[in-house]
């Protein structure tokens, strides 16, 4: 299957992010002030195949004490969240979570989100059921996971095993469905270290923003050279586009979307001919709209 690796900002200097032309970044909520115009970056360099992860900062935020329970958080960071998925067609957005809640905040939080679902990812954190998490790959593209619980601290074996279970479950459900249900693209929240472990679509960290300090005497490019070695280890787990990912392309709003405006083409083009030919003066149809099709 193919993997993608997403890097967190901003990176200090700003200039530094240039070195990454074409990859995949997150921006959080948490640190927007922090990121500043480095978004503007972030949106100019995405690739054309790779995303723009909006994290809600939930993590951050939990860290400080800060409640993502309010009204007022859930509502500047969907303002906030909203206009960059205008600006940007990779982007995608992190639906907002408790880290440590109950399954039940947190599925509340996913039913009242305001943002388009078909560009959401909510988060199923590891101490939560795998009833609720296969209710969430019933109605989502993305799905994240997230440590938490007696699973919060990353590559214990309880952390191990819990993953190997929660894919278990998927496949399990993906199979008996016998083709009614495609299992989503799965992401993992800050374990990107061991994203060439499993069966991850996406990853993400600020490895890369944290610690390319300590690369800089290697010279010009350091931040490049430490982007392709966190990459080359994913991307030696990696291979072949796998089935799911062909059902369920990377950016499906993308597709939908031009699917869907050829859809009314074809129609509005299909009624110009009709009308053309029932009409005794032979009406034509536009130019542009030939063009078009």
């Amino acid at each position: 299957m193919e993997k993608t690796t997403i890097y967190g900002l901003p990176l200090t200097p700003r200039a530094l992010i240039e070195q990454l032309e074409g990859a995949s970044f997150c921006v959080s909520f948490a640190t927007r002030k922090d990121l500043g115009s480095q978004l503007d970056d972030a949106i100019r360099l995405v690739g054309n195949d790779g995303i723009l992860l909006i994290d809600n900062g939930a993590f951050t935020l939990h860290k400080k004490g800060v409640s993502t329970r309010t009204e007022s958080y859930q509502d500047e960071f969907e303002t906030w969240a909203a206009d960059i998925l205008e600006r940007c067609p990779q982007a995608i957005a992190v639906i907002p979570d408790v880290i440590g809640g109950t399954e039940e905040e947190n599925g509340e939080l996913v039913r009242h989100c305001m943002l388009d679902w078909d560009r959401c990812m909510p988060i199923w954190h590891l101490h939560e059921s795998i009833d609720y998490l296969l209710e969430l790959c019933e109605g989502f593209n993305y799905v994240g996971f997230g440590s938490s619980g007696q699973f919060w601290k990353v590559g214990t074996p309880e952390w191990h095993a819990r993953i190997a279970e929660a894919f278990a479950a998927i496949d399990a459900w993906e199979k008996a469905s016998e083709g009614a249900y495609i299992r989503p693209r799965i992401h993992m929240m800050r374990a990107q270290s061991m994203a060439h472990l499993y069966g991850f679509d996406s990853s993400d960290s600020s490895n890369l923003a944290v610690n390319h300090c300590r690369y800089k005497a290697t010279g010009e490019g350091h931040v490049e050279r430490m982007a392709d070695r966190i990459d080359g280890k994913i991307q030696a787990s990696a291979g072949p586009e796998a089935e799911h990912q062909a059902k369920r392309p990377l950016l499906f709003h993308v597709e939908a979307a031009e699917a869907n405006a050829a859809f009314w083409l074809e129609m509005e083009l299909a009624r110009l001919s009709q009308k053309a030919a029932a009409n005794a003066d032979g009406l034509d149809i536009p130019d542009f709209l030939k063009r078009a099709a």
